[in-house]
């Protein structure tokens, strides 16, 4: 298996000034291979290398390695979807080693210590319009090269979804104004309450003298449920109802709370009712609890917290007592769903005896995706699908109109936030060669993945299962907003990064050969 990538840690040229932290120059120059948490990871982050920092106590290397990659370190360590975690070759031994967890851990430790501003060394000037992930990733890596950078923020405050909507329980406001102070430390301006097409038109940005511009305005519209009954009051869209509920602009929720949806914005509309006093919240969707889009650990905290849940389930119409308010939903089952290569879902409903369901409801949020605002873009110049997303080269970021990049979920309707901070990435690689007037094109490498199998895992290595991540119990954490996960003390920290396997490093010594050095032999025996 190989990976595709077109930025990483270790590119050649890097090589001599990196060496591997663990174990010197040694071993380094005879590897040239992916972990698959460093494959996987959309940011191709250096795990092994940041694990190992803290495995040895030094926090500002660890904390010093994430930042070559990831400008967003405090709000990856708590609400990226960690896909490292799946790969990780350690699960072969016992379970996973806690990545995300041990980010989180040295994001907290840095947050503090700002960098000073990268000087200015390129003439042009690029613009940024939106300041979520892939908007902040891409002003980080553009003013890194020298570019004079000013972002454009429609809110009163910057971050996007990462601020508006992200409940404070998983990803408190002080975890992404840290990273946010980092990235305006370097250089990168942000200006707030200016929304393109009411406060500044594309026309205007151009004749302000950028160079180059990116679209990163993200899905921040609510799908909606066209089905009867709709107009019921008690009915709400999910993004609203997070954003007023982050604002404290709801006080309580009160009676049976229904969540139509499946996926992650759902788990979180259904945790967030708890928090507000509704007597009981129920989640239904299309898809068999198998399939639900939503990962298994946030369905898990849900199920912990109370939330109940009742899969293949399609709503057919909203009912009312009184003809004004709703009362109840009224379902038909679904047998089978499927989705087509370009996101769109369909199911085939259930018929004859036993196919028709109902539940009463005192008030319903629907939760069924985002759609794209593009209000005040240029829709005669700027190609759109037919889903309201902008078209784009996925390879370079490139739209219809010269000079003008797009990244993140106004390209793809939805996304994680690691993909959208990936998708920043190339973007202003992409951004860079255009302004320095080369053919803007990808620059890939073909590494392989280093995959351990069970067979290969010897007898003598000492199991030591996870380090579990302290956190508020269920019946805690219902009664309050503030962070369920409480995070890693310094020594718990130590521990859980031991068990890295330092797969990139030491795999071949241990699995392939069957021998240790004395440092890895003190580390994992």
């Amino acid at each position: 298996m190989v990976v595709y990538s077109a930025q990483t840690y270790y590119s050649v040229p890097r090589k001599p000034e990196t060496p591997a932290f663990i174990h010197r120059e040694r071993c380094w120059p005879e590897v040239d291979k992916y972990s698959p948490c460093e494959a996987v990871c959309p940011l191709n982050q250096d795990v092994p290398n940041y694990i190992m920092a803290i495995a040895q106590g030094d926090i500002k290397k660890a904390i010093d390695i994430i930042r070559e990659t990831n400008p967003l370190p405090s709000i990856c360590g708590r609400v990226c979807h960690h896909p490292c975690e799946v790969e990780c070759n350690r699960k072969e031994v016992d379970s996973p080693v806690a990545i995300q967890a041990l980010k989180r851990f040295a994001a907290d430790w840095g947050k503090d210590e700002l960098p000073s501003p990268v000087p200015r060394t390129r003439e042009a000037k690029v613009a940024v319009i939106g300041s979520g992930p892939a908007g902040l990733t891409a002003a980080h890596d553009l003013v890194n090269k020298g570019y004079g950078v000013d972002i454009m923020e429609a809110a009163q405050i910057p971050g996007g979804v990462l601020t508006s909507v992200i409940p404070d329980f998983l990803l408190p406001a002080e975890a992404v104004q840290a990273d946010i102070n980092r990235i305006k430390a370097l250089g990168v301006r942000i200006h707030c309450n200016i929304r393109v097409g009411r406060d500044v038109s594309m026309d205007a940005i151009a004749r302000q003298g950028f160079g180059a511009v990116l679209i990163a305005i993200g899905a921040q519209k609510s799908a909606g449920l066209n089905i009867p009954g709709s107009d019921l009051a008690g009915i709400a869209t999910a993004l609203p109802f997070l954003a007023e509920a982050k604002q404290r602009r709801i006080e309580a929720v009160q009676g049976k709370v229904v969540v139509i949806g499946g996926g992650a914005v759902a788990m979180d509309v259904a945790r967030t009712a708890l928090r507000l006093g509704a007597d009981e919240v129920h989640v239904a969707c299309l898809e068999c609890r198998a399939d639900m889009p939503a990962y298994d650990w946030e369905i898990e905290e849900a199920v912990k917290e109370g939330v109940n849940f009742h899969p293949s389930l399609a709503p057919q119409q909203f009912a009312s007592r009184n003809g004004n308010r709703v009362s109840g939903i009224d379902f038909k089952r679904v047998t089978s769903t499927s989705v087509d290569s370009e996101g769109r879902m369909s199911w085939t409903l259930m018929e004859g005896a036993g196919s028709d369901y109902s539940m009463d409801a005192d008030v319903v949020i629907v939760a069924i995706g985002q759609a794209t605002d593009t209000t005040g873009l240029p829709a005669e110049s700027l190609k759109l699908t037919g889903r309201g997303t902008v078209i784009i080269n996925p390879a370079t970021g490139e739209t219809s109109m010269n000079g003008v990049f797009a990244a993140g979920d106004i390209t793809t309707g939805r996304g994680t936030i690691s993909e959208s901070m990936a998708a920043g990435r190339r973007a202003a690689i992409s951004i860079d060669q255009f302004l320095s007037g080369q053919p803007v094109t990808t620059v890939d490498e073909t590494r392989e993945i280093i995959k351990i199998k069970p067979e290969q895992v010897p007898s003598y290595l000492v199991r030591k299962e996870q380090w579990e991540v302290p956190r508020l119990s269920a019946r805690q954490a219902i009664t309050t907003t503030r962070e369920v996960s409480l995070g890693y003390t310094f020594w718990q920290a130590v521990e859980e990064a031991q068990r890295c396997l330092n797969c990139r490093m030491c795999a071949n010594c241990v699995f392939e050969r069957g021998q240790l050095c004395f440092d890895t032999a003190e580390r994992l025996l």
